[in-house]
């Protein structure tokens, strides 16, 4: 029979356990996380800058003007598309690292928070394939057709723009699941649930781009380009920094103890104000 000196010796070394175990998820969380402020970066600099998307080339250039535009920039824009494709799985990686808070809010049912991650995952296809276009416009600006060069052009902007369904179904999972933190003190803030729901909505304009050369809908206007992919910019950034606040507070309660369902279902008031 256990001696009481020996079951509190258990009991702590169970803790002792559980605290090493809970310390090694929560840094691989934080490395998932890591990896959104990277992909912004990565994807910035060579898809952006390097690659001439940021703004885009207008889409009433002519064809002799965008191959003339390709033929000089050539090994630039290849630099910066194979540099964007190296980054783009970091995308998926970050939203690996949201499922996993999400998941503390679903015990066994986790639909919410799979539909976020398969939206992350398809979201990469589109990021990678509107570079497969550029770049392979690239690789021959010299010696193909000028035609070809600016259909390769307008094919990735049609795929990275109007394939925004998946990314909404990410982002509008992400919203909903946090809108049902009853802690007194939320993970996410309310407004970044709505945000998250509603930039989801948004991208909906881009449905607009196909029928317009020129003007706000235009692939390079004010609405299709520096309104909606300035809306995803800083949610990637907002989203980042919340959660990665989150996984402290987590952690934090691992370490007490108190099983993430429940707090999350505001049925213990430990750790509320956290």
């Amino acid at each position: 029979m256990n001696s009481p000196d020996s079951r509190v010796a258990a009991r702590a070394a169970a803790s002792a356990q559980a605290a090493i175990a809970a310390n090694d998820s929560f840094k691989y969380w934080r490395f998932c996380l890591a990896c959104g402020p990277i992909f912004l970066l990565a994807y910035f600099g060579f898809w952006g800058l390097l690659g001439y998307c940021v703004p885009p080339l207008p889409a009433m250039m002519t064809a002799q003007e965008m191959a003339a535009h390709f033929q000089a920039n050539a090994a630039q824009m290849r630099l910066g598309m194979v540099g964007a494709m190296t980054f783009a799985p970091t995308y998926m990686i970050w939203g690996l690292g949201i499922t996993k808070v999400m998941e503390t809010f679903e015990g066994n049912n986790k639909i919410l928070s799979t539909l976020q991650l398969w939206g992350a995952g398809l979201t990469v296809i589109p990021v990678l394939m509107c570079c497969v276009f550029i770049l392979a416009g690239s690789y021959r600006a010299d010696t193909i057709d000028p035609s070809i060069v600016q259909l390769m052009y307008d094919m990735s902007w049609l795929t990275i723009s109007v394939c925004y369904s998946v990314t909404t179904m990410q982002m509008i999972a992400m919203g909903v699941i946090f809108l049902g933190d009853k802690r007194m003190k939320p993970l996410v803030p309310k407004w970044l649930c709505w945000y998250s729901i509603w930039g989801g909505f948004m991208f909906i304009g881009e449905d607009l781009m196909p029928f317009f050369k020129e003007g706000v809908f235009a692939r390079n206007g004010l609405v299709n380009f520096w309104i909606e992919y300035s809306i995803y910019f800083f949610y990637m950034i907002f989203v980042t920094g919340y959660l990665f606040k989150a996984v402290t507070r987590l952690e934090t309660e691992a370490r007490a103890g108190i099983p993430p369902l429940e707090a999350a279902q505001g049925r213990t008031g430990l750790l509320s104000h956290a």
